[in-house]
């Protein structure tokens, strides 16, 4: 295999930060950031989720929103060029913290509530249109579940200024100012 070129090193860094804000934008609820993570015409695939990427995040915002705190946390990002079109595989680890109310029919469903962590990884077809790499095709992977009994490891005792919020409440802003 051929080493990589300065300018594909440069297109790694651009392809991460489009996984990164992928991310942020679950975790803070800025549902708005998915206009720059997907091409318009771009699909996702997850679970039983799937279908064009604004169906999926409709989906998603149906799942998450009722939850509590949710931190994506990705890892191991390998990346193949072929031209425009990069090939990616991503590890994830997500928390996900379910209320007791929570509806027992979904894939967060954990009988009276709790802690779900998952690890699975996210294949994506991203693509370079006009200058800017964006996901054309994600297929997310679950590779483990983890469900816990509610503990909040000290939340509840910890001053409401000091933990993450959503939206525009949260302290992250100025980072994603010229995405949002």
């Amino acid at each position: 295999m051929a080493g990589v070129t300065l300018e594909q090193a440069a297109w790694r860094f651009e392809i991460m930060d489009v996984i990164h804000r992928y991310c942020h934008a679950v975790d803070r609820r800025r549902w708005s950031l998915m206009d720059s993570v997907f091409h318009e015409d771009a699909t996702y695939k997850f679970f039983s989720l799937g279908g064009t990427w604004r169906e999926f995040v409709a989906q998603a915002q149906g799942l998450i929103d009722p939850i509590g705190p949710t931190h994506h946390q990705v890892s191991n990002i390998t990346v193949r060029f072929d031209g425009d079109i990069a090939w990616t595989e991503t590890y994830l680890r997500a928390y996900h913290q379910v209320p007791a109310d929570y509806p027992p029919w979904n894939i967060f469903a954990l009988p009276g509530g709790g802690v779900i962590l998952i690890g699975g990884r996210y294949i994506d077809r991203f693509e370079r249109r006009d200058g800017e790499w964006r996901i054309a095709h994600r297929h997310g992977l679950l590779d483990w579940r983890q469900d816990h009994a509610l503990a909040d490891g000290g939340l509840s005792i910890t001053p409401p200024e000091w933990r993450g919020r959503y939206g525009d409440a949260d302290p992250s802003r100025p980072v994603m100012e010229g995405w949002l």
